[in-house]
């Protein structure tokens, strides 16, 4: 396997070794934080251009093709961040 080293803080590397277990290296951990990144994005690029384009669409007092949310959708949203930001 090819190597790099890179440069990283004294925080950094604290926070890095707390999260690692004895078994584990700095790029076991860097790793699997990527792949959770990934996995939990909050939105794929198209999706982000959708609602960047429905902002807009409002900002701009167009409200044709403007998707609608209902406060039940945003109820089960923030109960969803809320769980995560738990873990």
């Amino acid at each position: 396997m090819m190597t790099k080293t890179i440069k990283i803080s004294e925080k950094t590397h604290k926070s890095l070794s707390e999260l690692a277990s004895k078994n584990e290296t700095f790029n076991d951990v860097i790793y699997f934080l990527i792949n959770y990144y990934y996995e939990n994005e909050e939105f794929s690029d198209e999706q982000a251009e959708v609602y960047n384009k429905d902002i807009e669409n409002f900002e701009n007092d167009t409200l044709e093709n403007v998707s609608e949310v209902t406060l039940k959708d945003l109820e089960k949203r923030i109960s969803k961040l809320e769980k995560e930001l738990k873990k």
